[in-house]
């Protein structure tokens, strides 16, 4: 499971003429990447690896995040000779949206990462 990239995102700049957005009380980033055409989630803005990306063909021309309703894969955590190019897209759940009741959702998150300690 990926639950430290999980929680609430704040648009705070562009890069490359899209939204980027910071993980609340994180250190995650959400950006699109023209290098590779994906959206990216991840530590560094501006770099090609991450814990999650959304490499669609409608991911290259979406400029509005959640207008990506599905696409999301994910990379593994167990390292092996293919770590940094095995994508995973087997979790029908990952997405991204917007949100409407953030204190809901932040609530529902800090469960999920207490069940997993």
């Amino acid at each position: 499971h990926q639950s430290d990239v999980l929680g609430v995102y704040r648009m705070v700049d562009t890069y490359n003429d899209r939204p980027v957005y910071k993980q609340e009380g994180g250190e995650n980033y959400i950006y699109y990447s023209s290098a590779s055409s994906s959206w990216l989630v991840g530590t560094v803005v501006g770099h090609q690896y991450g814990w999650l990306r959304n490499s669609s063909t409608a991911a290259s021309s979406t400029r509005w995040l959640p207008d990506l309703s599905s696409g999301w894969e994910y990379r593994p955590l167990v390292r092996g000779e293919d770590s940094l190019s095995s994508w995973q897209g087997d979790d029908g759940t990952l997405r991204i949206e917007s949100l409407r009741d953030v204190e809901k959702v932040t609530e529902l998150i800090r469960d999920i990462k207490n069940a997993e300690e």
